[in-house]
């Protein structure tokens, strides 16, 4: 071996001991999310840089069917979830765990009707609008069951959520089943508000869920959603015009329509997340219970879920104890 050659071959093994000895590097914690008020604190945050972008990186999807659809294929590894979505996933297997309450919709996720429909009983044969997916289908179960009506006494059309203003107004649809901002695009084409969460207070939750495997494995990066999700929520009380005014120029809106749209929602902060998740019992165990025999009356649910398989305090205890 002449001497090139040798030095060639040395350099090659010491290039290869130390690919060796470097640890491969950390996989960021994928969360996966959709337009909505509530949400808009995790973009506001990033904005800010309050989460690392070396650990935390936000996916966005136009639809709830869209970002459901990622998590079962294993394309992202959390996910802003409505409550009614996580039972689901628990049952399916995917080992869903709630590590953070985003919010709880008090009026923003909304029944919007033709101004000649008349209260809930004048649903009664109408085109009704809606995404694929269990928080639409739960909605639209609520109403019905509040107005008297049975699933065959309506016509359901489920369509993509982008396309339900456009629907609307071109008279395909007689009600939509849906939420801010779209709330707010249908009432400025002529739809009035027939039914919203605030008729069930406590039932529409939004929370963000990681695989249980994730949070073995990556607790940092866990952590690290958690603390900039406190951090964004104290920058946005300290500065509530121009945080208003930030996150509602990512939604298409105004600060004022984005301020009344989150009028109705109440976003989760330290204080509410240790009454949600680490309660006797965790509040969210109640709400888990009540939604699960909702949903196994309207065959929505097959099995009753288990509270304690979903809930995960540990990180929350680990960053604010």
């Amino acid at each position: 071996m002449n001497a090139l050659r040798r030095q060639g071959w040395l350099l090659t093994t010491v290039l290869l001991m130390v690919s060796a000895c470097t640890p491969a590097p950390e996989p960021r914690l994928r969360v996966g999310t959709i337009p909505w008020p509530g949400y808009e604190p995790l973009f506001l945050g990033r904005e800010l840089g309050l989460f690392p972008s070396q650990r935390v990186h936000l996916v966005e999807y136009v639809s709830s069917a869209q970002v459901v659809r990622a998590f079962r294929n294993g394309a992202i590894d959390a996910m802003t979830a409505s409550l009614e979505e996580v039972l689901l996933f628990e049952q399916l297997g995917h080992e869903p765990q709630v590590v953070l309450v985003l919010d709880g919709s008090n009026g923003a996720d909304c029944v919007m009707a033709r101004p000649e429909v008349d209260g809930l009983a004048g649903l009664e044969g109408r085109r009704i609008g809606s995404e694929d997916s269990t928080l639409g289908l739960y909605m639209l179960s609520r109403v019905l069951e509040k107005s008297g009506l049975k699933r065959e006494d309506v016509r359901l059309d489920i369509q993509p959520l982008e396309t339900h203003v456009e629907a609307y107004q071109r008279g395909a649809l007689d009600a939509v089943v849906t939420f801010e901002p779209y709330c707010r695009r249908l009432a400025d084409v002529g739809a009035r508000r027939l039914f919203d969460s605030s008729n069930i207070p406590g039932e529409i939750v939004d929370v963000l869920i990681v695989r249980k495997q994730f949070i073995e494995a990556h607790p940092e990066q866990v952590d690290a959603l958690l603390r900039g999700w406190f951090a964004t929520l104290a920058w946005a009380r300290k500065h509530p015009q121009e945080s208003a005014s930030r996150m509602a120029r990512r939604l298409g809106m105004d600060a004022q329509r984005f301020s009344e749209a989150l009028s109705g929602i109440h976003l989760m902060d330290e204080r509410d997340q240790h009454a949600q998740l680490t309660g006797a019992p965790p509040r969210l165990q109640e709400s888990i219970e009540r939604l699960g025999d909702m949903l196994r009356r309207h065959e929505l649910l097959s099995e009753r879920p288990s509270a304690t398989r979903i809930l995960n305090a540990s990180p929350l205890l680990r960053v604010a104890p």
